[in-house]
């Protein structure tokens, strides 16, 4: 969110302000009144530290822009928390363990809002993939929407009294119709299983888990097909050491770990060190500076496959949780194109929850 409003008190007096947002939640324009000529400019350190850039035109005393910071960080909590929660399903058993999981998350998190979501596009399938030229498989309006409020009814026994459950079902195609969602609903995670009810369904939900997991504007929580839900008490942030201090979105997941109140390890895997350069240690350097404040385990290992060396740790630790941030080609399909034992030895248990690269 570029722009968002809150409400801060100076002295006597109880203030509205328009905050604009740039350079990732680090600088901050404050204007009273739309297009201020001298707005309020300041900057946060992503350790969470404010400096003053421009005072602006009226006679702030440090004690009112403390307010004013104070106020920001607030709005910048609520933005991140789950608050509203998407949970996709296409009616198996693999998405219906997702959706029961996301309810006991709802404990966890305190969301109020949780909107079911199935797209019933009719998919043409060609005579060279898994069917017959006149195959496929196609859902009618009808069908989806009593699928989809069964899936409701069976939810709502489920969930915190406080939570509120919609029902969404149309046509759309799933990315477009996730990120429409997200930017209109306000959204703070997107939960997904990763198989459908058929050989031809799990490949289209597996290449639609890879394509959310590159481009789903909100937090995506992928659950395992079996997985079963634990508080999660451990998280694994599995990280690499490249940008650190550019490209981590460290408010969006401090903000998740502290709503769980989890333990958190901070996982660097390399491979008999042939990422180490001049810049790593540089790059640690940020890594301690960004997270240290959150008393985290640092864990630094060498192992020939970085997706295989994140799940093992994790098992190591009885995590409940891996958190990354995917940069480079090919991690997801690392994990869901492997061969069977590496994949299961993965999905039978553990979620997997993606952020995206602040860039």
């Amino acid at each position: 969110m570029d722009t968002f409003s809150i409400k801060f008190r100076a002295g006597s007096l109880d203030l509205d302000a328009i905050v604009t947002q740039h350079d990732h939640h680090r600088q901050f324009k404050v204007e009273m009144v739309t297009n201020e000529k001298e707005p309020i400019l300041l900057n946060r350190s992503a350790e969470g530290a404010w400096d003053i850039v421009q005072r602006g035109p009226r006679n702030f005393s440090d004690q009112d822009f403390q307010e004013l910071e104070n106020a920001i960080e607030r709005q910048l909590e609520d933005i991140y928390r789950v608050k509203n929660m998407l949970v996709l399903t296409d009616f198996s058993d693999s998405a219906t363990n997702a959706a029961r999981y996301a309810t006991a998350l709802a404990h966890e998190l305190n969301t109020e809002n949780i909107i079911l979501y199935h797209s019933y596009v009719s998919i043409a399938v060609p005579p060279t993939a898994f069917a017959p030229a006149s195959g496929g498989f196609t859902e009618s309006a009808d069908e989806s929407l009593q699928l989809i409020t069964e899936l409701k009814n069976d939810l709502e026994e489920r969930v915190p009294e406080q939570t509120n459950i919609e029902i969404r079902t149309d046509e759309r195609t799933l990315l477009s119709a996730v990120n429409t969602l997200v930017e209109q609903q306000h959204i703070g995670l997107v939960i997904t299983g990763i198989t459908g009810k058929s050989s031809l369904e799990r490949t289209l939900v597996g290449s639609n888990t890879i394509s959310l997991a590159k481009d789903c504007l909100a937090p995506l929580l992928i659950i395992p097909p079996v997985a079963a839900f634990h508080p999660i008490k451990t998280v694994v942030f599995a990280c690499d050491l490249k940008q650190v201090s550019a490209s981590t979105p460290v408010r969006a997941i401090k903000t998740f770990v502290h709503a769980l109140k989890a333990r958190l390890l901070i996982l660097n895997v390399d491979r008999d060190g042939a990422h180490f350069n001049p810049d790593t240690i540089n790059e640690m350097t940020d890594l301690h500076q960004l997270w240290d404040d959150e008393q985290p385990e640092y864990h630094y290992i060498d192992h020939e496959d970085t997706v295989a060396g994140i799940m093992e740790f994790a098992g190591q630790q009885r995590a409940e949780l891996v958190i990354t941030v995917p940069k480079q080609y090919g991690f997801f399909e690392g994990i869901f194109h492997r061969s069977m034992a590496k994949r299961l030895a993965f999905h039978t248990h553990l979620p997997l929850l993606v952020f995206k690269e602040d860039i």
